[in-house]
Formats: structure tokens, sequence, C-alpha cells
């Protein structure tokens, strides 16, 4: 290589944001995403042939995002259906996939977007039990709405986007079970930015016509399979409704996705939901700003502000989302079961959980327990192994924190060839 390319993981708003920063800064980079196209979360492009969904707003805003990227030229490649399998303490990646390869970036850009957050129930993890986020990508990528009868369950605004998208899809979910009760805080929910208020509005429109019925402040408390059909019992204000359904979409938030890259020889940094879950309109933002500020640092400039009016004010919304969204998590946990599977990786339950007594170490929560041990090394166990044992630090790693232990096929490194071969 004649050039040392950043390398930025994720094609999503904030990737392709900080890719086109560095771009306008005389920097060029490399943006892998395992994906078969860019896009992310949001803005996952569908499949050859089916047409695309979004609000109007957000197509408009990666549209302009996409003529960025092009506007930059060869400054800014892109590597689909590529893994980032890790990078060493040298500050050598690899790359893993149909052309894997090893490579010496300049430095390193994380946007890998966010986790999807789901609380334990029985029977979470029963076939056709999925989270919120997963019947999203198939109906993106494929155009059309899983076939059956739909619950969503959970907590949160996705919510209701979802059950909207399904409904305009022409299969709109028999009910949403959400624990909060949005629709008691009005004054909070007027006073959310215009956008959120345009889009809340739009998805409630399409529920009501879809006739989609919304049970609030109902929580769900367990999920069984009787013969061809999934039954999911809620509960919640002296009411108790069983669902016969054929699958059940689960979700109760996002939380970062910040890889463990540290102590490695090149700068690192954070952008988007993998920094801080803000939601999309501060992901574009987020991404700009890490751009410029990696920029500067590579040319030996002074940093930039470490925020921005956008931020703050992404910021303030979520805070007050999470208000309008605000139920008794201490309830719901209480209610797991010994015999509900927290960490799905390895299969341990909340009875394996308790029989270690009651103030195991973080090693001993691995090594006894076997808990954040599995392939997403405590991404989504982590979280609910401190609540249940009443850790102030909730979002605090199990252990060091690591990269997903996905599988590596030998070929994979045979293939990679020499650090800082030509991409």
């Amino acid at each position: 290589m004649t050039e040392r390319r950043v390398l930025v993981v994720g094609a999503g708003l904030a990737g392709l944001a900080a890719a086109v920063e560095l771009a306008r800064a005389g920097f060029a980079s490399l943006v892998v995403d395992q994906a078969g196209a860019p896009g992310g979360a949001i803005h996952r492009q569908p499949l050859p042939g089916v047409a695309a969904h979004g609000l109007p707003a957000q197509r408009r805003r990666w549209r302009g995002l996409c003529r960025a990227v092009a506007a930059s030229g060869d400054r800014i490649a892109i590597l689909c259906g590529h893994r980032f399998a890790g990078i060493d303490a040298d500050g050598v990646a690899l790359l893993a996939g149909e052309r894997s390869r090893f490579m010496r970036p300049a430095a390193l850009v994380l946007a890998a977007g966010a986790t999807e957050r789901v609380v334990p129930v029985p029977g979470w993890t029963l076939p056709g039990v999925t989270t919120v986020g997963a019947i999203q990508t198939q109906l993106k990528t494929g155009g059309e709405a899983p076939a059956g009868r739909i619950l969503l369950a959970g907590s949160g605004p996705l919510l209701c986007a979802a059950a909207a998208e399904l409904a305009a899809a022409g299969n709109p979910p028999v009910a949403v079970v959400e624990a909060g009760r949005p629709f008691r805080h009005a004054a909070d929910a007027l006073a959310l930015p215009a956008g959120y208020l345009a889009e809340a509005s739009a998805f409630l429109a399409r529920l009501v016509v879809a006739r989609v019925p919304m049970r609030c402040g109902m929580r769900l408390c367990g999920i069984e399979r009787r013969g061809d059909a999934l039954v999911a019992r809620a509960e919640g204000g002296g009411r108790h409704l069983d669902f016969a359904v054929d699958r059940i979409g689960l979700h109760d938030g996002i939380r970062p996705n910040g890889y463990g890259a540290a102590g490695t020889a090149v700068p690192v940094m954070l952008a988007g939901d993998a920094r801080e879950a803000l939601g999309a309109r501060a992901a574009l933002a987020d991404g700009r700003r890490v751009g410029a500020a990696l920029a500067a640092r590579l040319a030996g400039r002074p940093l930039p502000p470490g925020t921005s009016p956008v931020l703050e004010r992404e910021r303030a919304a979520q805070q007050r989302l999470r208000r309008i969204y605000a139920h008794d998590l201490g309830a719901r946990l209480a209610a797991i079961g010994d015999d509900t599977v927290i960490c799905r990786c390895e299969n341990r339950t909340a009875g394996d959980l308790r029989a270690l007594g009651d103030d195991p170490t973080d090693r001993e929560l691995r090594l006894r327990g076997r808990f954040a041990m599995g392939r997403c090394q405590g991404r989504f166990c982590g979280e609910w192994v401190r609540r249940l044992r009443g850790d102030a630090a909730a979002d605090a790693p199990l252990g060091a924190v690591r990269l997903p232990a996905l599988p590596l096929p030998l070929a994979d490194l045979i293939d990679a060839g020499a650090p800082d071969e030509d991409i």
C-alpha cells in the first residue's frame, strides 16, 4: 500500500459520515461491513428487486450521505460481506470473508451500531421468538412482513415503529404489549423535537387504521409452546391476557455496542450508537464529529469540541423518552424464575446464577457460572447478571471487554496475506 487507510467498521450512518469527514480532510479510509450492502440497521438495503421501506425523511438523509460518499471518490473504499475479526497489539487487523486480508490501518473507527436489549422471560429462547430488530431486518431486506400472527412485546418506541411497519406491509401485529405507560406522559411527549412527533404521529395513525391494540402497563411473564402456536402470557394492572401467535418479537431498548480494542498501537475511536445509543439522527452527527476529530489527531492539529448541538439535543430527547417509557424494571426482574435462561450462549439460567452465592467475583461468574463466556462475550447476558445480583454498575462488562467470539475458518487466516498489502 502507498497510503495507510483508516479502517472504519460499520457502513451505517456513523461509519460513512466519519469516512466522509476523513476524506474531506485528505485521509483515505476502508469501510468494512458484514452485511451485503451499506446501510446499517436503520437503512438496511433490500434484496435486488425489492422496494425500499422507510419514512421520506429517512430516505432523504440516506441519499444525502450516499452522495457525499460518492463525491469522495477513491478516498473511501467500501468492502461489504466481510467481518472485522479483531486487531492485535501491534495494530494489525484481520478482515474475514471471501477476500480475507490482514491490514495495518492508520487508525480504527468502530461504528458497529447498538445491541438490542431483551429482558429474559421464561420461553424467550423458543423457536419463533426473536428480537424486534430481527423482524425489521426481514421486512427491510425481503420487502415482506413475516407470515402468521405476530406479537410485539417489551418496552420502547421501537415497538410502535415496528408495529406500524408491519401494518404498512400488510400484516399488522395482533397486539403490542408495552411495559410502560407512554400515553400518560403527554407533557414530556409534546416537548420532544418536531421530527420525533411527526414520526410518532405517522406510526400511531397506521396502528389506529389497522386496529392494532396497545396493551400498556403490561409485562410479558412467560412464553410456551402449545401445539403449533406460541402462547404468550401478559399481566399488569390486575389484568391477565394470553396471546396465541406464530411469532413473537421482543425489545427493551438498546445499549452501545463498543468493541474491545484497547491496547492496540493505532488510535481507536467509537462513533454513533457504538459509543452512545442516541439513535439515527445522532449517529450521523457523531460520525461527522469523530471523523473530524480523528483527522485532526492524525494531522497533529488541536482536536475539535467533543460534542455538538445536535448531540446535546438528541441526548436530551433520549432522556425524555426514557421518562416517557419508564416502568418497574425491578418487578420484571424479580419475576424471573430459576428455570429462566439468562445466558443463551451457554444455556445458563437464573438458578445457575443464584447457585453461585451472594457475592461471587466476576471471575467466578465467568469460570464457575459460565456467564459471558459464550460467543457474545456477555453483550446480551451481562446486564441481566449484574441486575439480578443487585450490582450498581449494571452496564459494567463481566471481565475484560472482548471481541465477539465468532468462529473463524482457518482459510481466512491462510488467505489473508501479509499486512499492508494493496486493498
